[in-house]
Formats: structure tokens, sequence, C-alpha cells
């Protein structure tokens, strides 16, 4: 399998680009913003994804780490193939297109070709809520901090501070009732 390319862009079609490397040219789909801002004859580094067919094997290519898993999680909605989930990346960056998955804007995903509304909702239905991090409160942020500082793990931290109770507001006594809990 491969997971990174890296190598000379040696030419560029309307979704593909010929990256060689070893002396091996390899055919890389990527969406069109991405293609955009390669230039051929300079280097390039891709992440990317080798998606197996019976009658293929095709090689998609994206320039960080984030595009290549929100790939891989569009990939698992049923009736999503790679140039899809390749259209639906086009649409902004992966932060963008996690908001707008997990806000339910099926309107948005319904803009990408050959999305219609059915499957814009499958993509919402499937993904949201699975996408985005909630946001620790500023409090539950320092509460952290502190206990991570005195030696306890991020994880552990998270997990007690999560069984606090929720009427203990100010940030000392979330402290104090975290540090109860992982003393048990």
């Amino acid at each position: 399998m491969i997971i990174t390319l890296t190598g000379k862009a040696a030419y560029k079609g309307k979704d593909y680009a010929v990256v060689e490397t070893g002396g091996v040219g390899y055919c890389v789909f990527m969406s069109v913003p991405e293609l955009d801002r390669i230039k051929v004859g300079e280097s390039v580094k891709l992440w990317t994804h080798e998606y197996l067919r019976d009658d293929a094997r095709e090689i998609y290519g994206f320039p960080d780490q984030p595009s290549l898993a929100m790939f891989d999680k569009l990939l698992a909605v049923s009736g999503v193939g790679p140039r899809m989930a390749l259209n639906v990346l086009a649409l902004g960056s992966v932060k963008e297109i996690e908001r707008s998955i997990d806000a339910g804007d099926v309107d948005l995903l319904s803009r990408v070709p050959r999305v219609g509304k059915k499957t814009a909702q499958k993509i919402v239905l499937e993904l949201k809520g699975k996408l985005v991090e909630p946001e620790a409160a500023p409090a539950e942020d320092e509460v952290v901090a502190a206990l991570v500082k005195l030696g306890y793990a991020r994880d552990q931290a998270r997990d007690a501070l999560s069984k606090v109770p929720a009427r203990e507001t100010d940030v000392k006594a979330r402290l104090r009732a975290a540090l109860r809990e992982l003393g048990r």
C-alpha cells in the first residue's frame, strides 16, 4: 500500500497529476483546488489512498493527513465513491467540511457534482457528530492542564473530569473533585 508519494510533478491532466519518483510515473487523482496548487516540474509530497477494484488500481492524492482521513471517512459512507469524495473535498478546507456536515448542511453537499439530496442526507446522517470534537469550556481546559502538570495523562484527566457533577462550576472545585475521582 502506498501511503505517501514524493517526487516531481511531470504532467497535469484535468483531474490528475503524474508524479515521477524513482524512474516511475504515478497517476494521482486529486481535487481540482489541490491540482491547481501543483506546478509541473516542481517537487511534491502527497498523502495517498490506493483504491483497488477488480478492473482498476487508482491512487488518490492529498496535501496532508487530515484531508486523507476525511476522504477515508467519506468513502465509508455507502454510495460514496472516490471521485465523489474528491468532489466533496473540493468544497473547502477539511474543517469547513466537517463543520458543514456536523451542522447538517445538506444544501452545501448537494452542490457537489453527482451528489443528490439523498446522498447528501446519507453523508450527514452517517458522519454527523463523528467529525468535530466538541470544544471544551475554558474552565475544563484549565482543569485538564492542571492535572497534566500534576503528572496525569491527558486522557485520564478528561475521564476524571467527565465524572465531576456539572453543578461544580468553580475551577478550583472542579479540580478538587477530579483529583478525588483520580484517587479512587
